[in-house]
């Protein structure tokens, strides 16, 4: 048959499932045969759904594919924060992928900010570096400074040796 856990009482708490006898216990949660993609689910219809662990041990999701989803039309609908001290990072790795777009980042509608503090530097660099405009307007790439009398602007090729070695081609009109 089944097995149905309910709660009798509108209380904080109303359902627990606490170990709390040593520091081997474990809690743990499993469907054996079960196939369907909600084989184990987690689902609060009107609240949220917190998952924490302690400050030194890691919360691990893995499976076939991971999928975030937001149900929410606000500012931040999905954010991946690190607040804690000056030695965190957040890194996003695909070890094995070998195609072109391994980590695509796609904003189908809006815009895509890269920033960094003021004195770091926003490092990008790959086997080849291309920049493309999506959109047929004046100052379709720009290349700007404006925060200083002293700022300029670099562009080098250190062991290039032909005469093309920087090139600034404009195919159907001037370069000014």
């Amino acid at each position: 048959g089944q097995v149905l856990i309910s709660s009798k009482q509108n209380t904080p708490n109303a359902i627990t499932l606490t170990a709390n006898k040593g520091s081997t216990e474990t809690i743990v949660v499993t469907n054996t045969q079960g196939e369907d993609e909600y084989a184990i689910k987690l689902e609060s219809t009107a609240g949220g759904v917190d998952i924490d662990a302690a400050a030194a041990k890691d919360v691990n999701i893995s499976g076939g594919q991971v999928a975030l989803v937001s149900k929410d039309n606000d500012a931040s609908a999905i954010s991946l924060t690190a607040n804690i001290g000056g030695a965190e990072t957040i890194v996003i790795t695909n070890t094995q992928g070998t195609t072109p777009h391994a980590i695509t980042l796609n904003a189908v509608l809006g815009g895509v900010n890269i920033d960094a503090g003021v004195d770091d530097d926003v490092d990008i660099s790959g086997g080849q570096v291309l920049l493309s405009s999506k959109h047929n307007t004046a100052s379709a790439i720009g290349l700007t400074t404006n925060i200083g009398s002293t700022e300029t602007i670099v562009m080098t090729n250190t062991q290039g040796t032909s005469e093309s070695a920087i090139t600034l081609v404009s195919a159907a009109g001037g370069v000014d």
